[in-house]
Parts: C-alpha cells; structure tokens; sequence
C-alpha cells in the first residue's frame, strides 16, 4: 500500500470519527433541550379558595328577619374594613363597617333591616327585603373590588307570603288650598328609619320632593307630605307649591328609597 493510499484511508477515518462527533454531540443536546419544552406546563386553571364565602340565604319579608350568611373559610381573622355586598338587582350596597373582623370558622348574618350591629349580625338599614326576589345574586367584594364570592337566591326558596310593606303610601287627603293637600307616608315597623335622601314624585309632574336631611319617621308613626307652604314638623312636611297635586284625576305618587328602589306606588282615585 502506497504512501498516498495510507494517507487518504487515515483521512476517511479521521473524517468518520468527526461526524459521529457531531451526531451525539446533537443526540445530547437534544437529549438536555427537550425536557425543558416539557417542563412549560401550562398555568393551572383550578379556582383558588375563597377567603370568606356566601354560605346560604334566609329569605323573610320582614326586612330584620332576611339575610344572606358569610363565612371566613381561612386558619386566620379577616379584617373586612373597606369590603362591600351588592344585591344585582339593587342599585345600592352595603360597606362593612370600619374595624369589622370576622374570626377563622366564624360567620356573620347580613341581614337587609335596621338594628344594631354585633360580631354576628349586620344590618343594612332598607326598609324592604333583598332576597325574597327570585334570581336576586349577592356580590361579595373585598377592599379593592376583587371579587370573593357571588350566589344567587334561586339557590334556595323564596318565600311565597304576601309581604308587609315597611313604609308605605297610607292614603291621600285632596283638596284645592294646598296646605291641606296630601299624601300620607306610614312606617309598620318597630324600627325608626331616617328618610334622608328618600324621595316622592307625582306622576303628572315634572319635580319630585326630597325628604330633608336627617329626618326621622319614627316606628308606627305617620307623616303628612303636603302640597303647601309652613313649617315642617314631625307630623307635616311641606312640599312648598302654590297649587294641590292631589286633586288631579289619577294621579299616583312613588315613594322611593335613597338608591332609586320603588317602595310604594297609589293612585289618588284608589
């Protein structure tokens, strides 16, 4: 075999064992790069746990008797200062009282009435049910709006009684001087209620009357809106019109809560 010859064969072998170089130095890399592409699993898309849930409704049309049932479902108290429960069908909300803390296990009665605030019930102060309204969702919200929880009534019963209004239109007293002119507004409860942005309207007038701030409609107690000009007292308001809205043919009056909600609506010929 020629010098050459030796030569080239040493060089088809230096050349083989470079290629099978590079062919595992591929093989390991791949070997190394692949796992990691598997690694990248996708986040996980399971619902995280509720710090403090919506555990049921206690559906009642007296206002006192129907709430909704929060529970801290954390090992640790839950400072809810700034947090807020809104009805769907309810333009209003309620925001938890400054300092309120619910303990690890406990839970707390939000109840739509007017009482007194305690470690185990809260009171929303309307003068009417949230949760007898079927569908009704409650949204639970923490101190920067995120959202904890949210149930719906239709989860559970809604009485079928006829409800008790709480303040209502008792009745309408026509006459043409309109300081005798009026409607009358009842309160069937035991518990006072402050009117403070409640409003009335006629129906056939362009303005709408805004109880004055502060006043108070005490439990059983009724009040005279009257057409006229005087002195309000607790017995009398005065709407302050040179003319009667009551002796109008049909004309009804709507007496509303502070957030817009209907509570009673009559009709002068009724």
């Amino acid at each position: 075999m020629s010098k050459r010859t030796k030569i080239f064969i040493g060089l088809l072998i230096a050349l083989s064992s470079l290629t099978v170089i590079i062919v595992l130095a591929n093989e390991l890399a791949t070997t190394i790069y692949m796992p990691v592409v598997y690694l990248n699993y996708p986040p996980s898309t399971a619902t995280p746990p509720r710090n403090v849930a919506i555990t049921g409704f206690t559906p009642s049309y007296t206002p006192q008797d129907d709430y909704v049932t929060l529970k801290n479902q954390t090992g640790s108290t839950i400072d809810m200062t700034g947090w807020w429960l809104k009805a769907e069908n309810q333009s209003g909300r309620y925001d938890f009282p400054a300092g309120f803390t619910l303990a690890s296990g406990q839970t707390v009665n939000v109840r739509s009435g007017v009482g007194t605030d305690t470690a185990t019930n809260l009171y929303i102060g309307a003068p009417f049910s949230l949760w007898t309204v079927a569908n009704n969702c409650a949204y639970l919200r923490d101190l920067n709006g995120t959202l904890q929880d949210k149930q719906c009534v239709g989860q559970t019963p809604a009485p079928t009684t006829t409800p008790t209004p709480s303040v209502y239109i008792a009745g309408f007293n026509p006459s043409t001087n309109p300081q005798n002119d009026y409607v009358r507004i009842t309160n069937s409860t035991t518990s006072s209620f402050d009117l403070t942005g409640w409003w009335m309207k006629a129906e056939s007038e362009s303005g709408r009357y805004d109880f004055p701030i502060g006043f108070m409609l005490n439990a059983g107690a009724t009040v005279n809106v009257r057409s006229g000009i005087g002195t309000n007292s607790a017995t009398n308001l005065y709407i302050g019109l040179p003319y009667s809205l009551w002796t109008s043919a049909n004309n009804c009056a709507y007496l509303r809560y502070k957030d817009g909600t209907l509570l009673d609506k009559q009709c002068v010929n009724q």
